[in-house]
């Protein structure tokens, strides 16, 4: 007596392979059913099921909506049901998303950014030259700063100078406000090597001060 076996390698691809075979199966038997209500009540009771397969769909914002989704894809939209959500359609799944452009804008000095940039035209566009002067000063600080926390170290005056001059083309001047403005340019201070060579120091004889305290003690 021959017996006759039925392998994966033979059968249809899974079309939801998360769900398993058995519930697409269940999805084709509800499907064919001819009572539109047997097949909506059947469906309600294979979402509580699907629930229980996948708790973590639980935590999804659209969980409901989305399982629902899946049983209709997985009768290959031809599941007619009077589901609590509007069912998805062959077309609706199949369209392609819409195309996010990529921003194509050049950066003159990658090193400092597109903020910069955008800071220098903020600063142009200040009306008087005091105001001017005052957001290019701020600016000065800014690339200061930011230089000295990311590589630590100081950056040249003339660096700054000529990286702002370049951005702005011409409709301002920096180079006199590093003697009008002399603080501006003041260096970050840096921390010392001193300073944590001392903490370490410091932290190492506390800690042998405790180990000779527990010495005694014993």
């Amino acid at each position: 007596m021959s017996e006759e076996f039925s392998y994966n390698t033979g059968r249809s691809d899974i079309i939801l392979k998360e769900y398993g075979r058995n519930i697409e199966k269940l999805v084709k038997y509800i499907s064919s059913l001819e009572d539109k209500s047997l097949r909506t009540q059947y469906s309600y009771t294979l979402i509580a099921l699907m629930k229980q397969l996948h708790p973590i769909q639980k935590q999804l914002s659209d969980s409901q909506q989305r399982i629902w989704d899946h049983i209709q894809v997985m009768s290959e939209f031809n599941l007619d049901i009077d589901a609590p959500y509007p069912l998805p359609t062959e077309n609706m799944m199949h369209k392609k998303p819409r195309q996010v452009p990529y921003n194509q804008s050049h950066i003159r000095f990658k090193h400092f950014g597109k903020n910069l940039e955008i800071m220098v035209e903020s600063a142009l566009e200040q009306e008087t030259v005091e105001g001017k002067e005052k957001a290019f000063v701020k600016i000065i600080k800014l690339m200061k700063s930011f230089y000295s926390m990311q590589v630590n170290d100081q950056i040249e005056d003339e660096v700054v100078i000529n990286t702002l001059n370049s951005l702005t083309k011409g409709r301002f001047n920096v180079r006199p406000l590093k003697e009008k403005f002399p603080d501006a340019f003041k260096n970050v201070k840096l921390p010392s090597a001193s300073v944590s060579t001392q903490s370490n120091n410091n932290s190492k004889s506390s800690s042998n001060s405790k180990k000779r305290r527990r010495k005694k003690r014993k």
